[in-house]
């Protein structure tokens, strides 16, 4: 089993490393979505990947923004200095992506990120005829769905979450941090709106006829106010409580999980020994 813990930074790669981690995932704030609290560049890279095979260890490297057309050529002139590392693989989202790297580095190992949301075996088999040899699956599976993904597509690793935060929408796709803040969570900038402070109104009826009609006020700009429907299940934009699945990791193997996947590129050097520790 593969213990794969967050580095945002050389220093918390190394200390991963150090406290118990099978395998490390790092990207450079352009093409990770990671892009703030990001520290790596690619001597940091060099230098953390060194680290890491020096101790028989792996690095993932992560480029799996949703590209838009003005990062294609950049992508593309980045790639052979990323390939030039000897990572272990590639963490990516984006098909086109996948393909361009594929045609011109097809024994580049990809890992399908989690970002893709690939939550059936159907899907598994497609990414699988892609050339991809490792899906990271989308938090919101069940253990019997995982177990029926392994069941149907046994030559594919399987890699899973089981420790950090949760994104409130379907693997991160999430359009909350870009209305509010103009930070696209699928280009790496996510402001995690969804953890911030709201005070919730619930306007006089006389005014507005739809007594279902709430509003949040942010409180880090009091007087701006956003519109929340509410319908018989309740309401949809409030964060998850974070994941802990340390008690289930058993479950996870039998499953067919080779790699245990801790989130937190952005949080400290305390948090990356720490956790290592814990779960190692």
């Amino acid at each position: 089993m593969e213990l794969l813990m967050p580095a945002g930074s050389l220093e918390k790669l190394q200390y991963a490393i150090t406290y118990g981690a099978d395998a490390v995932y790092a990207g450079v704030p352009l093409f990770s979505l990671r892009a703030r609290e990001n520290e790596f560049n690619l001597e940091d890279l060099k230098s953390g990947i060194e680290f890491a095979h020096t101790r028989q260890k792996k690095v993932y490297l992560t480029a799996n923004i949703f590209s838009r057309n003005l990062k294609l050529k950049p992508f593309m002139d980045h790639l052979p200095h990323w390939i030039e590392l000897k990572p272990d693989a590639l963490i990516m989202s984006d098909p086109g992506l996948i393909s361009l790297v594929k045609e011109k580095y097809p024994e580049t190992p990809i890992h399908l990120s989690v970002q893709a949301n690939c939550m059936n075996w159907q899907s598994v088999k497609f990414w699988q005829q892609i050339g991809v040899s490792r899906i990271i699956l989308s938090r919101e599976l069940r253990v019997s769905e995982i177990k029926e993904i392994k069941d149907k597509v046994p030559d594919m690793e399987l890699e899973a979450f089981v420790h950090g935060s949760i994104c409130i929408a379907y693997s991160g796709r999430c359009l909350l941090s870009h209305y509010m803040s103009y930070r696209d969570a699928n280009q790496g900038v996510c402001d995690n709106s969804c953890r911030y402070g709201y005070n919730v109104h619930v306007y006089d009826p006389e005014k507005v006829k739809n007594q279902s009609e709430f509003y949040l006020e942010d409180l880090r700009d009091p007087g701006q106010f956003y519109q929340l429907d509410e319908d018989e299940n309740g309401t949809y934009i409030m964060n998850a409580k974070d994941l802990c699945l340390i008690e289930h990791l058993k479950e996870l193997k039998d499953a067919g999980v080779v790699s245990f996947k801790v989130e937190g590129r952005t949080k400290s050097v305390h948090y990356a020994a720490h956790i290592s520790k814990i779960y190692r």
